[in-house]
């Protein structure tokens, strides 16, 4: 019993201590005086949380899976899924400007053209939150249906996860 009396003295002694050294330790504070403190800081303009701008995200054109007219049809995907169709060239605008990335899928998709290829990948990156899901991710896919290619496509549709998934396009371009 006098073991649990030296016990509750102890930690007596030592919460009076750590009060005397709070104490201490905020002997020099000063009250602030609101009055002089100067103005509240205000945003002129708010920020868009994450929340927010997942839901935009949700509201972005209709992928290419989803529009029937340019989308590879679902024989030929099963097989690039399996490998029974090689993905015969790619290109990878990771790190390039929408400028740079115009010029180059261009150019990939008439050597691939000119070539006679059937099957090719055009990898775009998956962007990040802050650009809404990848500039180059929504903007290739337009230029390749909306541009001087469109006659030479069969389908356009968003890769499978070995090929990059939604960070990639398979093209496929008709026979020549």
């Amino acid at each position: 019993m006098s073991s649990d009396r030296r016990k509750d003295e102890a930690s007596e002694s030592k919460g009076l201590d750590a009060d005397a050294d709070w104490l201490n330790a905020i002997s020099d504070v000063e009250k602030i005086d609101a009055a002089t403190s100067g103005p509240d800081i205000v945003d002129s303009e708010p920020t868009t949380g994450l929340a927010e701008r997942f839901r935009q995200r949700q509201h972005v054109e209709p992928t290419l899976t989803e529009d029937p007219g340019l989308s590879i049809d679902p024989h030929s995907m099963e097989r690039i899924r399996r490998g029974k169709m090689p993905i015969e060239a790619q290109v990878d605008l990771h790190g390039c400007t929408q400028e740079e990335a115009l010029s180059s899928v261009n150019e990939f998709l008439e050597e691939s053209w000119n070539a006679k290829r059937r099957l090719v990948l055009v990898i775009t990156g998956k962007g990040t939150a802050r650009d809404g899901g990848g500039v180059l991710r929504s903007a290739v896919p337009r230029w390749i249906t909306d541009g001087r290619f469109r006659s030479c496509l069969v389908g356009i549709s968003a890769a499978d996860n070995r090929h990059g998934g939604d960070g990639a396009v398979y093209v496929m371009l008709r026979k020549q």
